[in-house]
């Protein structure tokens, strides 16, 4: 889901899991940190899923860089 996320909302883009996570590492503030790591991984299970992201019901469409996006819920 990380991995996803990080580039699809442009949050953290990289070609690889490792350089997504060392990105995300230096964008995240230290007091977020355990709670980001759970609040990503809950937004790209059951919001920003894979193959039919809802982002209708994403709070953060507005910031998103991701082209493809739909409007199903």
């Amino acid at each position: 889901h990380l991995f996803r996320l990080g580039n699809r909302t442009g949050l953290a883009p990289g070609k690889t899991p490792l350089e997504v996570e060392k990105k995300l590492l230096q964008r995240i503030p230290a007091p977020y940190m355990v709670d980001a790591h759970h609040w990503l991984i809950l937004h790209g299970r059951y919001v920003c899923q894979a193959r039919k992201p809802r982002c209708g019901s994403c709070r953060i469409e507005d910031l998103c860089e991701f082209k493809q996006k739909t409007s199903d819920d």
